[in-house]
């Protein structure tokens, strides 16, 4: 399996094209800068406004080679040296691609999850092959049932597999191939289930927003994104594909791992 899908037919352009649009604002900044600069009335001093257009033109450099490497990656099917560094340098214009997508009436799921793509896809092109105790699925808690009693954010093999949700059926996928998962409620409990099990990489569940915020807390840690499914409504009794979850975990695991039990 070269590559994974684990999300709506998103284009992945959506994400890239604000990310340029991001890039032009600055741009456009860094040209009223100059005009200013050179109006002997400006408010502030020349030295100030070069020092200033300095900096922007460092910063704009920079998201410009992280955006053309992103797009040669996903074009070329490779990466480059260096890659992981000028993409995390783009990452930090995120909360302004939003912005902008805002302000063009994008819907802010649509966004994110053109960025899920594109964070899969620049996976996928250079997966991390690993052993299987260094693979953290993380799910979240709205995949059990509503009105279950049972308590599995802090050990999920409490789950008693009565089957009125997924909960069992992903113990089981996960224990067969000796991967560690863990049940969380939001941001706090996966940071800290990270830092328990120090993986090498995450393939996590949830919703757009809490995907693409967990992509950004934890990188350059790889986490590749699976959006749940809501039959019923955001946070409540959500669903998952089965067989998505199955494929992507064999897809980061070593071709000669040998599959144990999992000791949680």
């Amino acid at each position: 399996m070269d590559e994974i899908s684990t999300v709506e037919k998103t284009k992945k352009r959506t994400f890239l094209g604000l990310l340029l649009a991001a890039l032009l604002v600055i741009i456009a900044i860094i040209v009223y800068l100059f005009i200013i600069a050179g109006n002997p009335g400006a408010v502030f001093s020349r030295n100030l406004a070069m020092l200033i257009i300095s900096f922007a033109l460092l910063f704009a450099g920079l998201i410009l080679c992280g955006l053309l490497f992103i797009v040669l990656a996903i074009l070329g099917k490779r990466r480059f040296p260096g890659f992981s560094w000028f993409v995390g340098r783009t990452l930090y214009l995120y909360p302004f691609v939003l912005q902008i997508g805002r302000f063009l009436s994008i819907a802010q799921d649509k966004i994110q999850r053109s960025f899920i793509e594109v964070n899969n896809q620049l996976l996928c092109l250079s997966p991390v092959k690993t052993e299987a105790r260094k693979i953290l699925l993380l799910l979240p808690h709205c995949l059990q049932f509503d009105g279950c009693p049972v308590k599995i954010t802090h050990d999920i093999t409490n789950c008693k597999r009565c089957g009125r949700c997924q909960i069992a059926s992903l113990l089981e996928i996960t224990a067969s191939r000796g991967v560690y998962a863990q049940v969380v409620t939001g941001g706090t409990l996966a940071r800290r289930a990270v830092e328990k099990y120090r993986p090498k990489v995450v393939v996590a569940v949830a919703c757009e927003r809490d995907l693409s915020s967990g992509v950004l807390d934890t990188f350059p840690l790889p986490v590749f994104g699976i959006l749940n499914e809501r039959p019923m409504g955001p946070c409540f009794n959500t669903r998952v594909d089965l067989q998505k979850v199955e494929q992507t975990l064999d897809f980061f695991l070593k071709k000669e791992n040998s599959y144990r039990e999992v000791g949680y």
